[in-house]
């Protein structure tokens, strides 16, 4: 496996230019649940677990848990992208190899190791390939259950992404962090693996109908980028 070899000043520079294509890319970023980010057990570590639906979930990983809430964020990433995109290495991401079980369960110890320090906070993405929202069910494989049962006590933090067209040219991004959750050990592994995938299902579920029936109360603008193509057109008829 390809293990992470973070460098704050790549990080620091990195952070620079992953703001400056987000703004670029999207017309809004909108966050929900914050809160559950501050008051969550700073005597733990904690995994974020999301929907992996677009290219750009890594990037939001970074610049959520890096320049917001100030954490030593790591990312599982797949082996093939990692081979690609070894810089990454620099700013937290480390492999997984879901083809071979033996590299996955490696990549797993790795990442239980990386969870002994209390300020980590790992992202992953348990359907272990990037689909389309509205697919469904979303099918979690079973490394975050892995995960769970090796490192016991964590804060475990359901996360999830939409990207929607609103009124804009550019698309806006919606993301809902819930509350830490718990799941009982006494559950067998698949068991757990179908608690975890309906956690976040209704999560997703619940923030794409708020989205289409316009409730959006709660949700911070925590970025904002250039205006769209729309805006600009409306000033010059507007003047």
């Amino acid at each position: 496996m390809i293990e992470a070899n973070k460098n704050i000043v790549i990080e620091r520079m990195f952070s620079v230019y992953n703001r400056h294509i987000l703004k670029k890319q999207f017309y809004k970023i909108h966050l929900k649940g914050a809160d559950n980010i501050s008051n969550r057990d700073k005597n733990l570590p904690t995994i974020m677990f999301g929907n992996h639906s677009n290219w750009w979930d890594g990037f939001l990983a970074f610049y959520l848990s890096f320049d917001l809430w100030k954490t030593d964020q790591y990312l599982m990433m797949d082996l093939k992208q990692m081979r690609k995109y070894k810089l990454f290495r620099k700013i937290g991401a480390f492999s997984v190899n879901r083809e071979s079980a033996r590299e996955s369960y490696e990549s797993v110890l790795y990442a239980a190791k990386l969870l002994k320090n209390k300020n980590s906070m790992l992202w992953i993405y348990p359907q272990g390939e990037m689909l389309p929202n509205d697919i469904r069910p979303l099918k979690f494989q079973n490394g975050l259950t892995k995960l769970i049962d090796l490192t016991g006590k964590v804060n475990l933090i359901p996360i999830v992404l939409n990207y929607e067209f609103m009124m804009e040219q550019r698309s806006e991004i919606f993301i809902n962090v819930s509350e830490s959750i718990t799941v009982e050990e006494k559950l067998a592994k698949q068991e757990k693996t179908e608690y975890l995938n309906r956690v976040l299902t209704e999560l997703l579920d619940k923030q794409k109908k708020n989205i289409v029936n316009g409730e959006l109360k709660g949700y911070e603008e925590v970025l904002r980028g250039k205006n769209s193509r729309n805006k600009i057109i409306d000033r010059v008829y507007n003047d």
